[in-house]
């Protein structure tokens, strides 16, 4: 009879140690997502699978402002930045620290782009091969657009990608290396933003690079015009 209840006692112990880690991995599931990897593979979200063979380091043409940061050659000019933040605060730091690097090497200013027609003809490939990627959200957005003798290209940010309750923040670049005429360049590269573009969450934002002391104030006063 001892040797019984001995038996049970240590049952139940098992029993509330697996459900304990049960509850623990349920909790841990839900708050990073389903499927989803750690923060340092999370800026591969905006890289397209086909450019993953050409993954570079964080370019060194910005600030190091994040320490989850990738780059996916297009061609031997076109390429995608691309920085992630899992935290709030980390995201506001980083992107105030952005645009004053932008403001100081640079132009930069705003711009209206509307990749409806360029994203219309992603989903029609994507449906010939039988894939699938989320591209819920806006198709006409803000972005910030920067000129220099480096690189020229546009920013975007996008909030919430995947779940209204997590805090995901990307900043991506679509640029050119070297001096470019950014008017005669920007169809393709609007074909880049439509490549790359994620969002399952339709809530989710897109938007221009907005640094703290700006916010509500940056153009406030231009009519936003999208090409």
């Amino acid at each position: 009879m001892f040797h019984k209840k001995i038996s049970k006692k240590i049952a139940f112990l098992i029993f509330l140690i697996i459900a304990l880690i049960g509850v623990w991995f349920i909790f841990d599931v839900i708050s990073i997502g389903p499927g989803l990897p750690p923060s340092e593979g999370m800026p591969g979200w905006y890289i397209p699978g086909a450019w993953q063979g050409n993954e570079l380091g964080c370019t060194p043409l910005f600030p190091k402002i994040s320490p989850y940061c990738n780059a996916g050659n297009y061609s031997e000019r076109k390429f995608i930045n691309v920085w992630y933040f899992d935290d709030e605060s980390k995201f506001l730091k980083g992107e105030n620290t952005l645009y004053e690097y932008l403001e100081e090497n640079g132009n930069v200013s705003h711009q209206g782009l509307n990749i409806s027609a360029e994203l219309q003809k992603v989903i029609e490939k994507r449906e010939a091969k039988n894939s699938w990627r989320p591209i819920y959200g806006p198709y006409s957005f803000n972005a910030t657009e920067y000129m220099s003798p480096e690189t020229s290209g546009y920013f975007l940010v996008y909030k919430n990608s995947f779940l209204k309750e997590r805090e995901d923040y990307f900043i991506v670049y679509y640029g050119i290396r070297g001096m470019a005429n950014l008017t005669e360049e920007t169809p393709e590269i609007k074909k880049l933003i439509a490549e790359s573009y994620y969002m399952a969450n339709g809530e989710g934002k897109v938007d221009s690079l907005k640094p703290e002391d700006k916010k509500g104030n940056l153009f406030s006063w231009i009519e936003t015009k999208y090409v």
